[in-house]
């Protein structure tokens, strides 16, 4: 239902309207201004007044619908009060507002060290995963797919169908065909016509091709639960590496650039020598990342890479 603001000229009409009438039209009682009142009382207001305009004593053009709708407004209802605030509520939230205090004095009186210009680069941290943070190792990625289970159904299918078409098409071998038929016969020997040798019977076909489709099934599910060992023990393997640095001998910032000092002695600074070993082939992410520096450096002082 439309609700709209009263302006004064519905005031007026509504005012002119006696009381006994009112109630007939299914109007309020009072009226007042910026009140709201209904679209459709509104209409039955404009009919009654135009009607009655000369009994009303109001003139004739401030007695049509488009007169009194003109300068009104929907109604919008003012939002419902807020709900008042429960005990628990109140609890809680002042429970949560003195731990956020208790917070933020700990921090003002521990602040944390910031890194500073002397302190070490932030590039330099280490970004070694945590226990934590390694997946659990006996969790597999690889599970049993409905992909991977098309695939074998599909090789096993096409296997069966393609040694049945190969023995319907072709002349199988006579000492295939006995050995088949003597083995589906329970070890008798059977005596085929020279006839026979064309061809294979439909129960030896059928077998035949039963038993390859089921011995290419067996083969693929070998194949996979051999991928998925050594795939689980090259994990094993990977998870149980662990980075290991070894520098030897240190660099002196104030010296010769050819030079620096090892346990108390001064050598030559192509004998400095670093090996890092990470994860992953020729060291891992970090070596390679290190030596794409020194090359760039090279190439900025102008020097040939060796």
């Amino acid at each position: 239902m439309v609700r709209l603001i009263t302006t004064p000229r519905i005031l007026a009409a509504f005012d002119a309207i006696p009381s006994d009438r009112r109630s007939h039209l299914d109007l309020p009682d009072t009226l007042s201004l910026d009140a709201p009142i209904s679209h459709a009382q509104l209409i039955r207001l404009a009919r009654y007044v135009r009607t009655e305009s000369t009994s009303l004593s109001l003139p004739r053009e401030d007695c049509s619908l488009n007169a009194l709708l003109r300068g009104t407004k929907l109604y919008i209802p003012p939002p419902p009060p807020k709900p008042t605030p429960t005990p628990e509520y109140l609890a809680s939230k002042a429970r949560l507002l003195a731990a956020a205090e208790a917070d933020a004095y700990r921090r003002m009186t521990n602040p944390t060290p910031l890194t500073g210009p002397s302190g070490p680069s932030p590039i330099f941290a280490t970004h070694a995963p945590t226990p934590a943070d390694e997946p659990d190792a006996d969790a597999s990625p690889e599970t049993l797919t409905p992909s991977l289970v098309l695939n074998i159904f599909l090789s096993v299918l096409i296997t069966g169908f393609s040694v049945y078409w190969a023995l319907t098409s072709f002349p199988t071998p006579e000492q295939l065909t006995t050995a088949v038929a003597s083995l589906w016969g329970g070890g008798r020997a059977v005596n085929r016509p020279s006839s026979s040798r064309a061809g294979t019977s439909e129960a030896v076909r059928v077998l035949l091709s039963l038993f390859a489709a089921l011995g290419v099934g067996v083969a693929e599910v070998l194949i996979y639960a051999i991928y998925w060992h050594k795939a689980g023990e090259a994990r094993k393997r990977e998870r149980k590496m662990r980075e290991r640095k070894e520098v030897v001998g240190s660099e002196v910032l104030s010296g010769r650039p050819d030079h620096r000092i090892q346990d108390g002695g001064e050598v030559a600074a192509a004998a400095e020598k670093e090996e890092i070993w990470g994860r992953g082939a020729n060291g891992g992410l970090r070596r390679r990342v290190r030596e794409r520096w020194e090359q760039d450096q090279m190439q900025t002082r102008g020097e040939s890479p060796e």
